[in-house]
């Protein structure tokens, strides 16, 4: 009996370390942290602790720290932006993979989806060019730690900011779910291209790893799409493409 009830009771403590806490609010929007983030910092900091002294363990608490506080402005500029543009904004939540600012409107308005996507890239790009503009080996860090979530997030991938920048794009010549299989298309090309920097790079298990991830959330993203329209693509990638380039000039563009 009580082998039995730890079985049933471990899924729920494992669930409890990924279910967010709120931990404050900034310009009125809930703030939520997964318990996960705070046990991988502690083993994170603490493995770092036994290999170096004090100093080195600092600058990396620093530099975790500046991170956080990145991925936070990112995730606030996509909200303050959805804010402004209508949307309601229900919170900000960091996971140990990111972060989210969860909004109510945003699927059934694809012309927002752009500005809002763009938004937390352009927040890191202009913190990076602020903190290279300050002399100093932190502000140069800093500004390497924004540069990348800025420049990394606008890869025309699926769940990244780039990805739903290029749907928007396509959506304005074709219905969500032929414009969201084309963007995923795009992105399996780009995976590919990855794959063999990668490979030339000497970094191949690790890119491949995180490709896998992106294939993974690209075909999670069409097929919730395809769910929550009810239909399946009726336009082939190539001609979603096509209409895209030319939709300016034959007026064929798509009303949601």
């Amino acid at each position: 009996m009580r082998r039995l009830r730890w079985e049933v009771d471990k899924p729920s403590l494992i669930s409890r370390l990924f279910r967010p806490i709120r931990v404050g609010s900034l310009l009125g929007i809930p703030i939520r942290v997964s318990p996960a983030v705070f046990v991988l910092l502690l083993l994170l900091v603490w493995n770092f602790s036994q290999h170096t002294d004090a100093g080195a363990t600092g600058q990396l608490l620093v530099l975790l720290l500046t991170l956080g506080v990145s991925l936070l402005t990112h995730e606030l500029a996509h909200a303050l932006v959805g804010r402004r543009l209508g949307l309601t904004v229900f919170d900000i939540t960091i996971w140990p993979l990111g972060g989210m600012a969860r909004m109510d409107g945003l699927r059934d308005n694809p012309h927002l989806e752009a500005p809002v996507a763009a938004a937390g890239p352009i927040a890191n790009l202009l913190l990076a060019l602020g903190c290279w503009l300050i002399p100093g080996n932190f502000a140069d860090s800093a500004a390497a730690i924004n540069l990348v979530l800025g420049l990394g997030n606008l890869l025309p991938a699926f769940p990244l900011d780039g990805g739903r920048i290029l749907r928007a794009w396509l959506s304005r010549y074709a219905p969500a779910p032929a414009a969201t299989r084309a963007a995923v298309t795009i992105s399996n090309w780009l995976l590919w291209v990855m794959l063999l920097v990668g490979a030339w790079i000497g970094s191949f298990w690790i890119v491949a790893l995180l490709c896998a991830f992106l294939y993974w959330a690209g075909r999670m993203e069409l097929m919730e799409t395809v769910l929550r329209h009810g239909t399946m693509p009726v336009m082939e990638p190539s001609e979603v493409l096509s209409k895209a380039f030319k939709g300016d000039a034959d007026g064929t563009k798509i009303e949601e």
